[in-house]
Formats: structure tokens, sequence, C-alpha cells
């Protein structure tokens, strides 16, 4: 009977998530994660095979690990709102990871595609438009999101999250005139 592992892959990933919430994408690499998990690179690359493997499992648990902390807000998760700019502000190096670094979106489109269509679907039933405007009208809202977003978590300003909810909430009225429909944050 085959020696049971003693630093099994969930272990491995679970390090690498917290290695990447406190120091960035750059903070993940094997050695790292040996001396974190206290073993030699062996169980690392037994089970994942290489650093690749392991990035590509550490970017999928990451998207679900945002997601979850934006519907913990008990808010619908979307890519506009606050509960978006709420975690940019208090998870900054795992925001980063996921929205400003280069190619980014090419790797996590995927798994934010169901987000992007719900959102989508939800303007298209609120604003009675077709989905090409409903797809725009979700990338004007998400890009004034994420820009104040991506300066709270550089550290470029730090604004009040008051402030920040009157930002959206009038880039929202303004957007909404054009749409004809009601709120949406």
């Amino acid at each position: 009977m085959p020696a049971k592992k003693q630093i099994t892959k969930e272990m491995i990933l679970s390090a690498a998530l917290e290695m990447l919430k406190e120091g960035g994408g750059k903070a993940v690499n094997v050695k790292a994660l040996a001396k974190r998990l206290n073993c030699s690179t062996q169980p690392i690359y037994l089970s994942f095979g290489s650093m690749d493997a392991l990035r590509a499992e550490l970017s999928a648990l990451a998207v679900d690990t945002f997601l979850k902390k934006m519907e913990s807000s008990g808010r619908t998760a979307n890519l506009y709102g606050m509960p978006y700019i709420q975690v940019a502000q208090e998870e900054k190096e795992l925001f980063c990871y996921l929205f400003m670094r280069q190619n980014a979106f090419s790797e996590l489109q995927e798994a934010l595609t169901p987000i992007l269509s719900r959102s989508i679907s939800r303007l298209m039933e609120q604003y009675h438009i077709d989905r090409e405007e409903a797809h725009y009208f979700h990338d004007q809202l998400w890009m004034h999101a994420h820009g104040i977003a991506s300066m709270i978590a550089t550290g470029f300003c730090d604004w009040n999250m008051d402030k920040v909810q009157k930002m959206l909430l009038e880039c929202e009225q303004y957007l909404s005139r054009k749409y004809g429909g009601q709120h949406i944050f």
C-alpha cells in the first residue's frame, strides 16, 4: 500500500492562494511555496506537474474566492458595483492579480463569462435593450467601476466608500437617462 500524501493538492492551492493574497502573483513560486508548506518542491510537482498547471488552478481558485467575497455582501455579483470595489479595497493583491496584469482577461475570460452574461441579461431585461447595447452599457459601467477599484487597489487614492457610492450612482444615473430605466445600484 503506497504511503499517504502528507502534502495534498488542496494544501498546496490553499497556501498558494494565501501567498497570492499577501504578495501578489510574483510571490507564488515553487521554492517559496515549498518553504511555506515546510516541504521539498517534489510534492508540488507531483500534484501539478508544472508551475503553469498550478497557476491555472490557482487562477480558477482566485476567481472563485473573488466571487464569493463579492456575493458575501448579499448582492448579486457583477463587475460594476460596490462589492467589486470593496473587494478591491479589502483584497488588493487578489484584485491586482485578477484584473491588473497583462493578458489577465484572456486567461480569466471563461471564468468571468457567467458573471458577464448574467449582468448583461439583467440590463437587457431592465432597460428593454438588445444584447449588443446591453453589453456596451455593461462595459461602460464596468470601466467606470474598474477605474475606481484600480486606484483604490494600487493605493493611488483612498476615497471613502460614501464618495465611491455617490460616484457610481451618478454614473449610473447618467447612463440610465440614456436607456430610460430604473437604478441598478
